[in-house]
């Protein structure tokens, strides 16, 4: 069975339909409005994402956005020669896909990293909303822009930081992400491996293991696998200034 959901029909996308919307941080892009943000009925159903699976695949077509209502995912990019990075680490709240709109095709993997509920967002339907409400299209280029300044970012760590900042770096971007969806900032369970992170940051696994060991013999953070307390957000946060 394909595991990526670009395919998924029309009627698939309303056999789920959340009950749980005036909660959702982007509530206003999906749900055409009437009186309100919340107006009528939402663009969208929801789907069950099992650990290890795709979300959306590269070269598949820009059918729809995704947004991570639960879990957390990581999106890979990979270059013609199979040289791979992963670019992002999203967790609950952010909107996935985006890579596609440029050509409308998604130029990236985005797999699940534990099992995690998405809401499937038809992007025609989407743009008719942002078309339609000046609101929904100044949140959805706000996302635009976050996207492009996390690149920006990711950018800077590879290529100005030590491997310190740059665990630092990473450690401070997922809080302010923990934290921008209303979880705790600092204690949270990271759900990538470190073969990942490494990845991410463009280190060698063994270094990775060897920074986060120094961090915890600072007593700037307390590590139990891959549960994680920040005890020093402050010594952190100027870490990764540099």
């Amino acid at each position: 069975m394909d595991n990526t959901l670009a395919g998924s029909s029309s009627t698939a996308w309303r056999t789920a339909m959340p009950s749980n919307c005036e909660h959702c941080v982007t509530a206003r892009l999906c749900h055409p409005a009437l009186e309100g943000p919340l107006g009528c009925a939402p663009l969208h159903g929801q789907k069950l994402v099992h650990r290890g699976e795709l979300i959306y695949r590269a070269g598949d077509p820009l059918l729809n956005l995704y947004q991570l209502r639960s879990g957390s995912a990581k999106v890979r990019v990979t270059s013609l020669s199979g040289l791979e990075q992963i670019t992002a680490f999203p967790i609950a709240g952010s909107l996935l896909g985006l890579d596609g709109i440029e050509t409308g095709i998604y130029t990236c993997d985005a797999i699940a990293l534990e099992d995690s509920l998405v809401c499937i967002l038809p992007y025609v339907e989407l743009m008719r909303n942002c078309r339609a409400d000046f609101g929904a299209a100044q949140e959805f280029n706000k996302l635009l822009v976050s996207n492009t300044n996390q690149h920006c970012r990711l950018l800077l760590t590879l290529g100005c930081m030590t491997t310190e900042e740059r665990i630092a770096g990473f450690l401070i971007g997922i809080s302010e992400q923990m934290a921008a969806n209303g979880y705790s900032p600092l204690e949270f369970t990271l759900k990538m491996t470190r073969e990942d992170i490494a990845n991410h940051l463009g280190m060698r696994v063994e270094t990775v293991c060897r920074v986060f060991s120094r961090l915890q013999v600072a007593s700037m953070l307390k590590m139990s696998r891959r549960r994680l307390k920040i005890r020093n957000v402050a010594a952190l946060r100027q870490m990764s200034c540099g």
